[in-house]
């Protein structure tokens, strides 16, 4: 892959991977209330460990933009009730961005045994959500309805020496209820447990695409990722790694703003599969990832956004709306993730101060925030999560390879993006036949999509003539049934 100039790339499931099972890959690339009490438990844990990665995804709801939450703790229970707790310290994490996409949140030490339950407990909820009738952005100040959900897994999960993994998504959708100004939340989450097979193919399974970081410190053969959440994750690279922006793991610097598509091994470590540099290191610099939610002139001279991740630099508490003002240096680029399909892109999209709209998910990086308004240095196309019910899927477009079929999508009513944009119908162009290997795509469905069915599509949205049109990147089931691996 040439190296090309610095510029920004992309951007709830839990997955406990025991030992993911993976080799070096070589297509690059992506795209019952009831605790314990605290009681002492009747039997000792036991005390061999080992390492297992933590990923996390999101289910979303109509109107929700954005939506954060702080786990205080993750207890799982054993065969005998004996119990185990693997976080170590409160995180807190914003669940909408991960929509039908994962990303690893931490890695800890978890005793081999066999459990039967988890316990999660939960703080400090925060709700953005569109107004139906003003569009705008309400951030709301939701009740949290209750602190704590135990989840019987409906077979044991066996932690050990196997490729394993345990899947919680969270639930947004049933999580969140808005009843006129009133926000409750009520956290809801599914487990189910995935094989991982040896060579991950999506998030699922350990590939996991789009991860956007700070590097905080470089080893002879690794860097330290520092995440939107806080937490230091640790990612080796080799030959196999692909460098955007980059000429290589040597012009790699601390501080440096960037996005990792990262393979889980069969140690539980991880190994970066692309490494696209944001922005150059920077004390000052910071990344701001979340929806566009206005835009003022044509081409735009200013836009807001809502803030979902925000990434070194001075902190800003997301979700926060944040003006940004747009130069004659600002630059408007398509990431790095794009120009792996941009050559069988049917469209043609472009990304520019004239085709900026509200409603698309950006990336910006900036040199400081302050009374949350900002000058862009570079305004990034990221990829977003559409959902809604199937009204036609219709034969491929043309005769490239890969060929794309075309998906039409009605949104749902009341949907954020339907609000911001006026429209209620999104067309989803996904590749068919031979895929790109350098851009493969992720189909992590349970059943091939009919007429009918909800769906969710991740991707580039762009107004293509006055039709919403998604470029895309994953295809998953509806909001409404979790993230799992595709049916063999």
């Amino acid at each position: 892959m040439r190296a090309v100039s610095p510029r920004i790339g992309n951007g709830v499931v839990i997955a406990f991977a025991a030992i993911l099972i993976a080799t070096a890959i070589a297509a690059v690339g992506c795209s019952s209330m009831k605790g314990n009490g605290g009681a002492v438990s009747p039997n000792p844990i036991p005390t061999v460990k080992t390492a297992v990665p933590v990923s996390i995804t999101d289910a979303p709801g109509d109107q929700v933009i954005a939506a954060s939450l702080t786990l205080n703790s993750i207890v799982l229970t054993d065969t005998t009730g004996a119990t185990a707790s693997i976080l170590t310290a409160p995180l807190t994490f914003e669940a909408t961005h991960l929509d039908a996409v994962q990303e690893p949140l931490f890695t800890p030490a978890i005793p081999e045994d066999t459990y039967v339950s988890a316990t999660l407990t939960y703080s400090n909820p925060q709700v953005a959500y569109v107004d139906p009738t003003t569009k705008k952005v309400v951030q709301a100040t939701p009740t949290l309805a209750n602190s704590t959900q135990t989840i019987t897994f409906p077979m044991s999960i066996a932690i050990a020496n196997s490729s394993t993994s345990l899947l919680i998504d969270y639930l947004v959708a049933n999580s969140v209820t808005i009843s006129g100004t009133t926000v409750t939340v009520a956290p809801d989450f599914h487990i189910a447990a995935v094989p991982i097979p040896p060579q991950p193919t999506n998030g699922t399974n350990g590939l996991q695409c789009g991860i956007k970081g700070q590097v905080t410190a470089l080893g002879a053969n690794s860097f330290t990722l520092t995440n939107a959440q806080g937490t230091a994750l640790t990612i080796a690279v080799n030959g196999i790694t692909q460098y955007q922006g980059l000429s290589g793991f040597s012009a790699l610097a601390v501080g440096a703003l960037v996005e990792v598509d990262t393979i889980t091994l069969s140690d539980g470590s991880l190994l970066a599969a692309r490494v696209e540099e944001q922005i150059q290191a920077s004390a000052a610099s910071q990344l701001l990832v979340g929806p566009v939610t206005a835009a003022t002139g044509s081409p735009a001279t200013s836009f807001t956004m809502l803030v979902r991740q925000a990434i070194g630099g001075a902190t800003v508490a997301a979700p926060t709306e944040v003006t940004i003002a747009v130069t004659a240096a600002t630059q408007f680029v398509l990431p790095g993730r794009f120009d792996n399909v941009k050559a069988e892109d049917p469209i043609g999209g472009s990304f520019t101060a004239s085709t900026l709209f509200a409603g698309q998910v950006v990336a910006v990086a900036t040199t400081g925030v302050s009374n949350d308004a900002a000058t862009a240095a570079i305004v990034a196309l990221s990829p977003q999560t559409v959902d809604g019910t199937i009204t036609s899927i219709i034969p491929p477009l043309s005769q490239h390879v890969p060929n794309w079929t075309q998906t039409v999508l009605a949104l749902p009513s009341g949907n954020w993006l339907a609000t911001l944009t006026g429209q209620t119908t999104v067309t989803v162009l996904t590749p068919i036949g031979v895929p790109d290997p350098a851009a493969p795509f992720q189909q992590i469905d349970n059943t091939p999509p009919a007429v009918g069915d909800m769906a969710r599509f991740n991707g580039f949205l762009f107004d293509n003539g006055g039709t919403l049109t998604l470029v895309a990147l994953v295809q998953a089931d509806g909001p409404g049934v979790p993230i799992g691996p595709p049916t063999q």
